[in-house]
């Protein structure tokens, strides 16, 4: 038998526990799926099964997606999952099978063997019998590589049967959706699903069409059915049994969008329409009515074709008064960055037409429309473009002569003893990182070097491999944070920083334009009746980090 060498026996004395990694479990299922094999429950047991059984994997929780499909990779837990990866808080990561954690060939491919990799972060995919870190992981490659292209195939192969099924369900007239249009009712008779009128919805969808006929707009309809306290249609699908959610028993108000939409629904005359739509990517494209696939006569209608006609001929001649009006509208810099600060929703902008021309307001349609009713207000006053404006105007000038008195002190701040001090000891700090790493590396050679002579059984060698593969990560982890933590302390980087870069670059503007918005601003925070702005600006993070370095200097203690 071979002799070991003294300074390995002594590292087996001292390591004879081995290295447990903190693991996750990830679990995924799409609408489309119903296996009992693929449930979340299921995946779950089978991935905690497997992580019970290893002395050297600790379960540390779930990340779950319900309802997302393997090709769609934004998904919440997928990216609080990667987020734990960079953080180091996330060591393995356990399937049930690599189609759980994705079906599309080049995403799947880059995580398994760029990402994880990167992080040092062991993968393990139970029913392909895959651990990242065994020694049979690279001889296993090329069939995961292969796998991982039957499940991107797979997936497309899926998704075109699934459309034609639907497109031939289409055709032959049966429902597909899974909520019936308000005002109906879904009825089974064998296999197919009609449409039959619920009385109580179909009674509000006539009176709708009537309010119409006599030449209320969609608005003022909707806060006739708000202020006659009428329930919307999930609250009252929800009282009737329809919808089990408890968020459909919360008060709710009705919605322009909602009317002008029921008004020019065919469902209301008797036929069937479907197929209206195109799928491309996340997006649905309406198709040209030439090619909607629609039966006459489907069902009973709420409302005779000779009203619906007449309703539709209201409805074109307002568009043509619309466009007939001209003046055309601005554009809308501050599109997407306006919220309601009370329920969250984007604001709305509108504009009116007064003597000078046409004016903007901004508010939000829910929140105005429920304050309206539950306080008995006739109007809620919107906040004015020209008062968004001056806020937004203001806070960014602000913050650029905060920015151009930073770029004055920056030598102040290279020359500070303090920083100077913290710039040494983080350097000693990276320093002693590169050394930890390549010592590590320079171990992990040397026992396998031992484990090819024998000096080491396979093991002894599985033991230190370990070790040393743990000690390499937590250099580089370390190493990285201290390289991240010292560019904050190197002038020719701070003068890059993305705050004082982006704000510098607009300095001396006049008027706010998009560009201005898009780079500078995060979002804009309104609240209903008190008309109070809160602009939050991007950079906040960068911002803070140079607060923090101008305070440690000394040079400046006021910058807010």
């Amino acid at each position: 038998m071979a002799r070991k060498s003294r300074k390995l026996t002594e590292l087996e004395i001292q390591e004879k526990k081995a290295v447990v990694y903190d693991t996750w479990v990830y679990s995924r299922i799409s609408n489309e799926s119903d296996k009992a094999e693929d449930s979340i429950e299921n995946q779950i047991a089978i991935a905690k099964d497997y992580v019970s059984g290893k002395s050297d994997l600790l379960f540390s929780g779930t990340f779950t997606d319900l309802g997302y499909s393997g090709t769609d990779f934004d998904r919440p837990d997928y990216e609080k999952m990667l987020s734990g990866i960079q953080s180091g808080e996330v060591q393995c990561v356990v399937v049930k099978d690599l189609s759980r954690l994705g079906r599309t060939y080049i995403e799947v491919g880059e995580l398994l063997f760029d990402t994880f990799p990167a992080y040092g972060v062991r993968f393990i995919s139970v029913n392909d019998r895959y651990d990242s870190f065994d020694e049979s992981a690279g001889r296993q490659k090329l069939l995961i590589l292969f796998k991982n292209l039957v499940n991107h195939m797979y997936s497309k192969d899926l998704g075109k049967k699934i459309r034609s099924s639907f497109a031939v369900k289409q055709q032959k007239g049966e429902l597909l959706g899974s909520m019936p249009p308000y005002g109906y009712l879904f009825t089974v008779n064998g296999k197919r699903k009609h449409l039959e009128i619920e009385p109580e919805a179909a009674k509000i969808v006539k009176q709708i069409f009537d309010l119409r006929l006599q030449g209320l707009s969609t608005i003022k309809i909707t806060e006739y059915l708000n202020a006659n306290n009428i329930p919307t249609p999930g609250l009252h699908y929800y009282q009737i049994g329809v919808l089990t959610h408890e968020k459909y028993a919360a008060s709710t108000v009705w919605q322009n969008n909602f009317i002008g939409k029921l008004l020019i629904n065919e469902v209301y005359t008797g036929s069937q329409v479907q197929g209206k739509y195109d799928r491309n990517g996340k997006k649905y494209v309406e198709k040209p009515k030439s090619e909607w696939i629609i039966h006459k006569d489907a069902h009973t209608a709420i409302v005779d074709e000779t009203q619906f006609e007449a309703v539709q001929r209201l409805i074109a001649e307002a568009g043509r008064k619309y466009k007939k009006q001209g003046n055309k509208l601005d554009e809308n810099i501050f599109v997407g960055k306006v919220f309601c600060s009370r329920c969250g929703k984007a604001a709305k902008r509108e504009y009116y037409r007064g003597k000078n021309g046409v004016k903007y307001r901004f508010h939000c349609r829910y929140c105005d429309a429920e304050l309206r009713r539950t306080m008995g207000l006739e109007t809620i006053k919107p906040v004015a473009l020209e008062s968004m404006e001056a806020v937004v105007t203001g806070t960014i000038q602000a913050q650029i002569n905060v920015c151009l008195e930073i770029d004055g002190l920056l030598e102040k701040v290279s020359r500070s003893t303090v920083v100077t001090h913290k710039r040494h000891n983080l350097i000693q700090e990276r320093d002693k990182f590169i050394k930890a790493g390549n010592r590590a590396e320079e171990m992990l050679s040397a026992a396998y070097a031992h484990h090819l002579n024998g000096v080491l059984n396979g093991g002894e060698f599985e033991l230190a491999r370990t070790k040393f593969e743990k000690d390499k990560q937590t250099a580089a982890v370390s190493l990285a944070r201290v390289e991240q933590e010292l560019s904050g302390y190197e002038l020719d980087e701070v003068r890059k920083n993305d705050y004082l870069a982006n704000f510098r670059a607009f300095k001396g503007f006049g008027k706010l334009d998009k560009a201005i918005m898009d780079a500078l601003v995060l979002r804009i925070d309104i609240t209903p009746l008190s008309n109070e702005i809160v602009v939050t600006l991007n950079f906040k993070d960068s911002f803070d980090k140079l607060e923090k370095l101008m305070k440690e200097s000394g040079v400046m203690t006021n910058v807010c």
